[in-house]
């Protein structure tokens, strides 16, 4: 814990209610000026109307740690969940051993702490009877037994007193501090025959409840009678007749409490409460409104709830998109996408119990008591946009009660703590953290509530899956034998049990064979044989392992599957031509070595035909897994990885197979076209097949909208019911219907016309989240008449997608990126800007591009600027991060951000900021990291084109291995490169590399200014500064430049020419150059002039002296 700020509790109820705001408000204001943090664990109501509700709300106290905090607050009195109070008392009563005060309540333990109503109450009255010749005077009294009421009713007694009046027993009507109780009070005054001249209140409550109840019986406030109050509230200021109502100095007694504990913490006494108590003089007691409620309607921002789409707004959707989620990650992403609505906050976060993090323990568990040991940081949403969580990979124990709760701060902060449960049902809680004195608002409240709610569905949701599933896998398990013993088997299964040894006696077994096609043209890939009986009663398969399993005779279905389906090949070697046949291998159960030998045999013979399936669902040990794998390769045949998504699969495992095929679970395809979760799941499966030279087989489609998906998911191959049932004999072609619908969808991935367009532009924020779930794959901006033209598109940490955004041509406006994870298929861009488009790119938080960049026509122009972080992760056979392809050039690209980008890129060529035939590209600001591994590439420039680049201000890394290679500049083209106040750290290593300048351009032209400029080349042929194959011209002023190169032919500035031109002015240089010349740079003496500088030079070892002039 921070020793140096102390951390104090505070417990409330229904903390947005106006007294325990300006309360806590005042504390905090105190509490911040004293260096010290607050924690306010708060239920969103005083009372629940239901016993489950108030279990669920109440045990965000079961959260506070002793061990954690230095002192605690009780706001009793709201706290008014039966028996609560006191519980939480004698809790802290028992654990903790440092100061509590409780406030406006006796407490059996602790210091009690009240403000008194006496001076306004007083001043009330007087003003009734002084200003408005108020004689007879009653008053509606709360809860008879409250001190508060005690308290106000003897401060009535004393004001009438003063003034030489009293208060008869038949005047004091008492109340519950409730609406209601205005009512019962106007019909015990119009019963008594004669009303009062004015009635005094306890609090605003029941003054609202009785005006409404005199005005309702035709009495005319304050014509026919005045009202009074105490504890003036907003509601009571701004009715159709403003309250006359004294304030409660609650921010000032907040102020004043702070304080105590502090003088507690340094064992000192405190002065007494006390402060003026303030009336404010409203129209029901006969006045003219001396003073205007208006101000408190102004806003303190321009933005409004509807052009913000806040929570209020009638665009909100944010209700619709929490009920449509199916699973958890789903869930807190879309939660995460909405937490902009929370207003002023620093940070918001959710911690959910650590049982979500699976199915079964989500179905099984119900939390009403406490939280678990350990909690799910589930969502971390940051005001910056940075930084942000969004999932349920980090834990963190629940002791802790926040990660980071006790790092460093600057600054002292405030953290409110709130239950998220449904009914009793407790999911965990929220935390609001503050940077300045406030509270919550009732906005955050339905806010929050919502999220409870919706997760509450979500939980039924997720349970009804999981048993679905459980179902499903008793149906479908391929080797699932149960271990069912004889004798609990029924009289059916019993003669099952008889007839499969039978069966695997006689060999009664016969296979048919179903097609596996690809997605190209459905044209027939291979087939896979599965196993049926030949008996005259027909046994499932499922039965047949069972059952041998429990004869321990799975051997001897194993023996049968291989000797009777490689015949069936063998005889059959023609027909097939250059079909595969996959063969069903039971995890575990090993041939004898004799029927083993007879096994290789065909194999020998059947190499190019036969793949083994080998299924995940019973793990081989890795001696096992070595010595099928040895076998295998001995033979060539392929192998493929069966039931892939389920059970043990994870990369690791698939890793340890290596195979040639993976077939990707059914239960991972099933409804996929409407799941976003299993669709990136999937993708995610054969992106990584892909990248490893593996082909990715759909198994078990079932539906024309399954087939669709896979195909677009971009699957090598497809099996299943829908593309062709197994058949006894080889089947040439599957439909034909079919085979076109395959074709159609491969048409469709090809020029895609695949994808689900959403027009943006009735809204200003777009969220991710939904235009997956409804399998909507692009983004249109800058289509048809837009409502909105400056547009926010929104995700959430971690959360990916495969969308992207296509801008129309003309279009001029402000795209946002927040926190997106965009994608595409290599060949097109993440963002396609249209031709004549001026748009300016803002990015907040934490956003990623995959496969592909930004396309910027030569047309166009784009200017990137934000506080956020944008990665781009390419890896293709061309590629360019933010620019154009290699046969066009750029439009104009102006960098202005404060945050970073990051591109990675993996292929034969391509440039990371810039286009093949350049283009004007300036960098004003930002950090830039560029690592690039191709055979021709460059970081910031062009390839064939001239460079015209301006860099100013900015931190760029650039780590380039490639055969020919420029970090900042051109490859063929010519270079214009002006730098100034930046730190560039240059790395190259490869055949021909330039660093900054060109490769093989005729002319090159650096200015460096005020920058430390850091080159590190391993080259056959390179240079640090300057054309390797033309001219150079470098001016350098007030700079470091370091370099470090290595190679045949490898200079630190200029290039192989005696063309070169060098000024350095006021620089300090230190080179370290490895070559075959002996030379550190090929320009004559005389053109390289060297004034007011110094260097260090160092060429194979041996350092030298170079002179310069000094003015």
């Amino acid at each position: 814990m921070n020793t140096k700020r102390k951390r104090i509790a505070i417990f409330v109820g229904q903390a947005d209610e106006e007294y325990q705001t300006n309360f806590i408000t005042g504390f905090i204001t105190s509490a911040f000026g004293y260096d010290m943090d607050v924690c306010v664990f708060s239920m969103y109501r005083k009372y629940q109307n239901t016993v489950r509700r108030e279990k669920g709300e109440t045990n965000i106290f079961s959260l506070f740690n002793p061990a954690v905090f230095d002192g605690a607050v009780i706001i009793e009195d709201t706290i008014q969940t039966a028996g609560e109070a006191d519980r939480l008392e004698e809790k802290l009563h028992s654990t903790f051993r440092k100061p509590v005060i409780v406030i406006e309540k006796d407490s059996k333990y602790f210091e009690s702490i009240f403000t008194s109503c006496h001076a306004g109450i007083v001043k009330l009255v007087s003003h009734l009877i002084e200003d408005h010749g108020c004689r007879d005077i009653a008053f509606l009294a709360g809860k008879k037994w409250h001190k508060h009421t005690r308290e106000r009713l003897q401060a009535v007694r004393d004001a009438l007193k003063q003034h030489g009046l009293s208060l008869p027993k038949s005047r004091i009507i008492y109340g519950d501090f409730w609406y209601q109780s205005g009512e019962l009070c106007a019909d015990t005054l119009i019963a008594d025959g004669k009303l009062p001249d004015a009635v005094v209140c306890a609090n605003d409550a029941m003054a609202i409840g009785l005006c409404k109840a005199f005005e309702e019986r035709g009495i005319k406030v304050p014509d026919n009678i005045a009202v009074a109050s105490y504890d003036s509230l907003f509601e009571g200021r701004s009715s159709p007749k403003p309250i006359t109502s004294c304030f409660i100095p609650s921010r000032e007694f907040g102020n004043y409490i702070a304080g105590v504990m502090k003088d507690r913490f340094e064992g000192k006494d405190s002065e007494p409460f006390k402060t003026e108590a303030p009336v404010f003089y409203g129209e029901t007691c006969g006045c003219t409104v001396k003073e205007s409620v208006s101000e408190s309607i102004r806003r303190k921002e321009w933005d409004t709830v509807l052009s913000e789409e806040g929570f209020a707004s009638v665009n909100n959707m944010m209700a619709d998109d929490l009920m449509m989620q199916n699973s958890i990650e789903e869930f807190m992403g879309t939660v995460y996408s909405y937490a902009f609505q929370i207003k002023g906050v620093k940070s918001f976060h959710l911690c959910l119990n650590e049982w979500w993090q699976r199915k079964d323990t989500v179905s099984m568990n119900r939390g009403s008591s406490g939280y678990p040991e350990r909690m799910i940081h589930a969502v971390r949403y940051n005001s910056s946009r940075l930084d942000g969580i969004a999932g349920l990979d980090q834990t963190f124990a629940s002791k802790d009660i926040l990660p980071g709760l006790d790092s460093e701060r600057d600054e002292p902060s405030a953290l409110f703590f709130t239950p998220i449960y449904n009914e009793d049902d407790s999911f965990g809680y929220a935390v609001v953290e503050y940077d300045i004195p406030r509270c919550y608002d009732e906005t955050f409240r339905n806010w929050i509530g919502l999220v409870g709610r919706a997760l509450g569905n979500l939980k039924r949701t997720i349970a009804l899956q999981f048993a679905e599933e459980q179902l499903e896998r008793l149906r479908s398990s391929k080797f699932a034998a149960l271990n069912a013993a004889f004798e609990k088997l029924s009289d059916e299964e019993r003669a099952d049990y008889e007839l499969v040894g039978q069966i695997l006696d006689k060999n009664l077994f016969i296979y048919h064979f179903q097609p596996i096609v690809n997605t190209v043209d459905g044209e027939i890939y291979s087939y896979e044989a599965l196993m049926r009986t030949d008996s005259a009663r027909k046994v499932a398969p499922l039965s047949v392992i069972k059952y041998a399993d429990m004869q321990s005779r799975l051997q001897d279905v194993e023996k049968a599957t291989f000797f009777n389906v490689l015949r069936i090949i063998d005889k059959e070697r023609e027909a097939l031509g250059d079909s595969k046949i996959f063969i069903n291998s039971i995890p575990g159960v090993k041939l004898s070595d004799e029927d083993l030998e007879t096994v290789e045999g065909y194999l020998d013979r059947l190499s190019n035909t036969v793949v083994i399936e080998l299924t995940e669902e019973g793990e081989m040990d890795d001696s096992d897994l070595e010595r099928l794998k040895e076998l295998f390769r001995k033979h060539n045949i392929k192998i493929a990885v069966d039931d892939y998504g389920t059970g043990y699969s994870n990369v690791s495992n698939l890793l340890r197979y290596m195979p040639n095929y993976v077939k990707i679970d059914r239960e991972l395809l099933s409804e996929i076209e409407s799941k976003p979760q299993k669709q990136h799941f999937v993708k995610e499966i054969i992106t990584f097949c892909h990248d490893n030279d593996i082909m990715a087989l759909a198994e078990g489609v079932e539906t024309s909208e399954e087939l669709r998906t896979v195909i677009h998911l971009g699957a090598d191959l497809i099996q299943g019911f829908y593309t062709g049932r197994p058949q006894a004999c080889f089947i040439t072609q599957i439909d034909s219907d079919v085979r076109d619908e395959i074709a159609s969808y491969h048409r469709e991935v090809i020029t895609g016309s695949s994808e689900h367009k959403y027009v943006a532009g009735k809204t200003n924020r777009v969220a991710l989240a939904s235009m997956e779930k409804n399998n909507c794959t692009e983004i249109v901006v800058g289509q048809g008449a837009m409502i909105y033209k400056d547009i926010t598109i929104f995700g959430a940490p971690g959360v990916k997608s495969n969308v992207h955004i296509r801008i129309e041509p003309e279009y001029a406006g402000c795209i946002t990126l927040e926190n997106v994870y965009l994608s595409n298929t290599r060949e097109k861009p993440c963002i396609d800007i249209g031709e004549n488009a001026d748009v300016t790119l803002v990015v907040t938080g934490e956003n990623t591009l995959r496969n592909s960049g930004i396309k910027v026509p030569e047309s166009s122009r784009l200017t990137v600027e934000g506080d956020g972080n944008i990665k781009f992760d390419l890896y293709s056979t061309t590629f360019y991060g933010i620019g154009n392809q290699q046969d066009a050039a750029t439009g104009e690209l102006i960098f202005m951000l404060s945050g970073t980008v990051e591109i990675s890129c993996r292929g034969a060529e391509g440039v990371c900021i810039g286009a093949g035939l350049g283009g004007k590209i300036t960098i004003k600001s930002g950090k830039y990291i560029l690592e690039l591994s191709a055979h021709t590439a460059t970081g910031i420039g062009c390839l064939s084109g001239n460079a015209d680049i301006s860099i100013d201000n900015c931190n760029i890394t650039v780590d380039m291995n490639a055969g020919n290679g420029c970090c900042i500049g051109s490859i063929d083209g010519c270079a214009g490169i002006d730098i100034a106040r930046c730190s560039l750290k240059v790395s190259g290593d490869g055949t021909d590399i330039v660093c900054i300048g060109s490769l093989n351009g005729e002319r090159t032209d650096v200015s460096v200014d005020i920058s430390g400029v850091f080159i590190s080349v391993s080259a056959v042929r390179g240079t640090g500064i300057g054309a390797l194959n033309g001219a150079t011209s470098i001016n350098a002023s007030s700079s470091l430049l370091k370099t470090d190169i290595s190679g045949d032919d490898a200079f630190a500035m200029g290039g192989l020419t005696k063309d070169q031109h060098l000024t350095i002015r006021k620089c300090d240089l230190k080179w370290n150059v490895n070559n075959k010349d002996g030379r550190d740079c090929l320009a004559a003496p005389e053109d390289f002039v060297m004034i007011n500088s110094r260097g260090s030079f160092s060429v194979n070892g041996e350092t030298f002296e170079r002179e310069g002039q000094f003015e």
